[in-house]
């Protein structure tokens, strides 16, 4: 809990310091819109219209990572750990998407699941590692990762959960990352499976 609040609380000194990009300057989130947001449960911030994903709509995607963090700051005692998962790699995405890549990694650390990985489980951390490994600007690391996602056992789909996403880093490895979660020439060869990981 100590090192969750530090690492949130050294996280908001990144976000204080880089003020947000010229295409966000209309998105402007206020003090009662946050009290809106604590208010919503963890459905109702995560998937309904009202949270986080309305302002990502808008291409608010600072004020978005920020809400994440904020609403976390409210509610992490009630999240269980694959909750607390999520909302930290949404803050990390939404980071990525403005441009804010340290904070997004910080985001990306706290998202990591501690339990053991059997071999042939789904390994979320393999796709972290490949999204991290981007975000550092470290091929090597970003192809280590989707080896160790290609070890993973189909999933009900037939393919192998988040490789086709991680596979995008390295394609569009010096691209933004808004073109690699939304351009198609990212796309790794057949397939269609949308970006983002989770």
């Amino acid at each position: 809990m100590k090192a969750l609040m530090i690492c949130i609380a050294l996280g908001w000194l990144v976000l204080m310091a880089n003020p947000a990009q010229t295409q966000e300057d209309a998105c402007v989130v206020s003090g009662s819109d946050m009290s809106a947001y604590s208010a919503l449960d963890y459905d109702a911030f995560n998937y309904g219209p009202d949270g986080w994903r309305k302002l990502a709509s808008e291409k608010c995607y600072y004020d978005a990572g920020a809400s994440i963090i904020s609403w976390i700051l409210d509610h992490e005692s009630e999240l269980s750990p694959a909750q607390l998962r999520t909302q930290h790699y949404h803050a990390a995405r939404n980071f990525a998407l403005s441009d804010r890549k340290t904070i997004a990694l910080l985001q990306l650390r706290l998202a990591q699941d501690n339990a053991d990985v059997k071999s042939g489980e789904m390994n979320w951390n393999a796709y972290l590692a490949a999204f991290n490994a981007w975000l550092s600007s470290d091929r090597v690391a970003l192809e280590q990762a989707i080896v160790e996602l290609g070890k993973q056992a189909d999933g009900s789909d037939g393919r192998k959960p988040n490789l086709d996403a991680a596979m995008r880093f390295s394609k569009c490895f010096d691209k933004p990352y808004i073109m690699i979660e939304q351009d198609p020439s990212c796309l790794p060869p057949s397939t269609t499976q949308p970006a983002g990981g989770q």
